[in-house]
């Protein structure tokens, strides 16, 4: 049996894992499921804005375990990740090992703090991520938030992609009304 030693790094450790030669020429990568045209982040978004969630009343964790099962049937055998380990704190889904979803429910006055941290978080991405060419980032926002909250993300999401190189940042609304 032919073994292939991969070299997983994290945040914290890095470990070799052994794997036999046909489980790895078993794993696909996203070109494999794309359009001949369409780039891998263009590709990603096209999918997270098919994906509707079952419900928009449960919680940030299962809408985050629901989107991740939808991205595994939708990218059979693509290593996609849930809480993947990135500058002390943990990504909701990394496909690939370079693109990261973060997932957040809809934003309203009583959800200031969780705001707060979400525009916390995407600025770590772009310092430890983005900056060091890992990939594009996206956040998709489930629910409906209020209008000051999505101006200020559209205004973030504006300043964080510079116009002359290519987009990095992806924010993608998932709306009831939308469905």
């Amino acid at each position: 049996m032919n073994l292939i030693i991969l070299d997983l790094k994290a945040a914290v450790c890095q470990c070799l894992l052994i794997v036999p030669a046909d489980e790895v020429c078993a794993m696909k990568r996203i070109v494999d499921h794309k359009g001949f045209l369409s780039s891998d982040p263009a590709h990603v978004c096209q999918l997270l804005e098919r994906w509707k969630p079952s419900s928009f009343d449960v919680n940030e964790k299962k809408q985050e375990r629901e989107l991740q099962f939808w991205l595994e049937s939708q990218l059979p055998e693509v290593p996609i990740v849930a809480q993947y380990g990135i500058a002390k704190g943990k990504a909701d889904i990394v496909i690939e090992d370079s693109h990261l979803i973060e997932v957040k429910l809809a934003f309203d006055s009583a959800s200031v703090v969780e705001f707060d941290r979400c525009v916390g978080q995407l600025e770590r991405y772009k310092q430890k991520w983005v900056k060091k060419e890992r990939g594009p980032v996206y956040l998709v926002v489930v629910g409906e938030s209020d209008a000051e909250f999505r101006d200020m993300l559209q205004t973030w999401f504006t300043e964080a992609n510079n116009p002359f190189f290519n987009q990095r940042f992806f924010l993608i609304e998932k709306h009831p009304n939308c469905q």
